[in-house]
């Protein structure tokens, strides 16, 4: 790997961002951004200081990304084309955030994650490490929908678990370890570790050695049809 940052003449750097090494930053990457709130939200006006931006070595960033101040990203994380991090939020080492993902404020996102294209991470949010989450999965932190004023809460995802394209995880939810959930699935309630859910509302279909041992069954039949 090239120790040298490649840096886009069309990207923005503002200030107090800390680049480590190898990086590739491409056209109209903007990093450091600082948030702004409109007059109607049920936020407070975005703070005045913000701790540094820091970007780990040999991290890229594909056109058009943006990450907010105070965002902490690790070595070898790499963001798609369009993807949106927002402030006060961490990215772990060799995470793949892709396109068009959007991460909102506040939420932990752990190591050798998988976030696909269209997802979007709620504020508040937690993501443990070596989480799969598919294509337009929608986490949600407000179960009022803003029409009172209640604390948010996000959902919180165990290491190892995957969450199919399309599904919706509701606010507050704990997805276990290892769990998985199929796609178009809408979560009101907790999935306990190493099961399988699915369904509006999910239910328990199984284990996570039945949908592995399924999945690697059709992989096996797959092949053996190919190779006829």
């Amino acid at each position: 790997m090239s120790e040298q940052n490649t840096i886009s003449r069309t990207a923005t750097i503002k200030e107090n961002v800390k680049l480590g090494k190898g990086i590739i930053i491409q056209d109209f990457v903007v990093i450091g951004k600082r948030p702004e709130r409109a007059k109607i939200s049920l936020f407070a006006q975005a703070p005045r200081e913000f701790k540094p931006t820091v970007i780990g070595d040999y991290v890229t960033m594909c056109a058009g990304a943006i990450v907010y101040a105070a965002v902490e990203l690790g070595n070898n994380v790499f963001l798609g084309d369009y993807a949106s991090i927002r402030e006060n939020t961490t990215v772990g080492e060799g995470t793949i955030i892709g396109r068009n993902v959007t991460v909102e404020c506040n939420t932990r996102i752990g190591k050798e994650c998988k976030i696909q294209t269209g997802a979007h991470i709620t504020a508040d949010c937690i993501v443990g490490d070596k989480v799969f989450i598919g294509p337009e999965v929608c986490t949600t932190n407000d179960s009022y929908m803003a029409l009172v004023d209640v604390p948010m809460e996000g959902p919180v995802f165990g290491d190892g678990c995957a969450v199919g394209a399309n599904s919706t995880i509701v606010p507050g939810v704990r997805i276990g370890k290892n769990a998985v959930i199929a796609s178009g699935s809408v979560v009101f309630q907790n999935v306990p570790d190493e099961e399988f859910w699915m369904g509006n509302p999910a239910r328990k279909e199984g284990t996570y050695k039945q949908f592995i041992g399924t999945a690697k069954m059709f992989s096996a039949m797959k092949k053996g049809k190919k190779d006829q």
